[in-house]
C-alpha cells in the first residue's frame, strides 16, 4: 500500500492520501518508463524554497497490491541514494524535484489528489499548480554561511531594515550556526521550521507552537500562533541571553519561522522549509543578511509577517 504526501507546508502536517490498486499500477508504469523522476526524500541536489516541494511516496504496508508484488525490472536502475531491498522497488522517494522528459508522475498524482477527500482549499491548489519551488543550486558550505562581501539589502532592491529594529538592538542574543546538524539524514525529514528556529531536535515533523506549553496555536493567524508561542515561553521583548526568531503565516493555512544565527555586522538568518534542509536564502534566492531579514524578504505564500520573539535559552523546547 502506497501513501502520497503532498509536500507543501512548512509547519503543519502535509496532506496525504492512499493510492488505490489501479493508481499503484499507473504509478509503477510511469516509474518504469522514467525512473530518473525519483529522488531521495531529502534530495541533496535540490535547493527547496517555501511552497510546493513535490510529492513523497511511502510504502506504508506490504500487501498484495501492484507495488508490493512487483519485482524491480532489470532495465530499471535504482541509484544508491534510494534505499531499496535487492530486486525490489524503493519504499520511500520524492517525485517532482527532478525533471521528467515525458509525463510527470508528480503532476499526475496532483490531478489524482483532486479526486480524494482532502482538505485543500483553492489558494493552496493555486500554489500547487505553480509547480515545485526549486531555487538555483545553493553555494552554502557545510558549517558556515558564505563569506560576507559587498552585499547589501539596498543593492538587491529590498527595503533596508533600520538599525533600531528590535532584534538588532537586543544586547545579549545567542547564536548557533548549526544547520549542518539539522540537515543530517537522520534529522532533516523529522524536524520542521519550528524545531529549527527553536534550536531543538525534537524529531517532530509537525512541531506546533503551544503544544509543549499545553495551549496549541488556536488558529493559523498571527494572533493564534503568537498565543501558542507565549505558552511555550516566548515573549515579544528582548531578554538576557536570548534566542531570537521571526514568524510569518500563510493565513489560515500554515506558519513558518526563521532564526538569527550570527551577530553583526552581518546578522545572518536561516530557516528550514518543512522536512527539507535549512537554508539562508529567501524565496528570490537572496542571502538573508546585512539588512535582508524575514520582515522584508520574499517569503512566498507566507505573506503575513507576525513579528520577532525571544526566549532566554539557547534551546527552546518544542513538541
Amino acid at each position: 500500500m502506497l501513501e502520497a504526501e503532498i509536500d507543501v507546508f512548512s509547519g503543519m502536517p502535509n496532506p496525504t492520501f492512499e493510492l488505490s490498486a489501479n493508481e499503484e499500477k499507473e504509478l509503477l508504469d510511469r516509474i518504469v518508463a522514467e525512473a530518473s523522476q525519483m529522488s531521495p526524500v531529502a534530495d541533496p541536489t535540490a535547493n527547496f524554497g517555501l511552497g510546493y516541494r513535490g510529492i513523497i511516496i511511502r510504502q506504508i504496508k506490504t500487501d498484495a497490491g501492484p507495488w508490493s508484488k512487483a519485482r524491480r525490472p532489470e532495465n530499471l536502475s535504482v541509484a544508491d541514494e534510494l534505499a531499496a531491498p535487492p530486486g525490489a522497488l524503493p519504499t520511500e522517494f520524492r517525485l517532482g524535484s527532478r525533471p521528467a522528459e515525458g509525463d510527470s508522475a508528480a503532476d499526475w498524482l496532483l490531478k489524482t489528489s483532486e479526486r480524494k477527500p482532502l482538505a485543500i482549499d483553492h489558494e493552496v491548489r493555486e500554489v500547487l499548480q505553480q509547480g515545485v519551488t526549486l531555487l538555483p543550486p545553493s553555494s552554502q558550505a557545510e558549517d558556515q554561511p558564505p563569506e560576507a562581501d559587498s552585499y547589501s539589502a539596498e543593492s538587491e532592491g529590498a527595503e533596508v531594515v533600520p538599525l533600531g529594529a528590535t532584534w538588532w538592538a537586543c544586547p545579549s542574543a545567542l547564536y548557533s550556526v548549526n544547520h549542518a546538524l539539522f540537515n543530517r539524514p537522520e534529522y532533516v525529514t523529522r524536524n520542521n521550521c519550528y524545531c529549527f528556529a527553536s534550536n531543538h531536535l525534537a524529531n517532530v515533523r509537525d512541531a506546533r507552537p503551544g503544544r509543549r506549553g499545553g495551549r496549541p496555536a488556536s488558529s493559523i493567524t498571527c494572533a493564534g500562533v503568537i498565543d501558542g508561542l507565549r505558552a511555550d515561553g516566548w515573549i515579544e521583548g528582548c531578554q538576557v541571553n536570548t534566542l531570537t526568531i521571526a514568524m510569518a503565516v500563510w493565513r489560515n493555512t500554515d506558519y513558518h519561522f526563521w532564526r538569527v544565527v550570527t551577530s553583526g555586522p552581518d546578522w545572518w538568518w536561516e530557516h528550514k522549509p518543512g522536512g527539507t534542509p535549512a537554508v539562508w536564502t529567501d524565496q528570490s534566492n537572496r542571502p538573508l543578511y546585512r539588512g535582508l531579514a524575514p520582515v522584508n524578504c520574499n517569503r512566498g505564500p507566507y505573506t503575513d509577517f507576525c513579528g520577532y520573539f525571544y526566549q532566554n535559552n539557547n534551546t527552546a523546547y518544542v513538541a
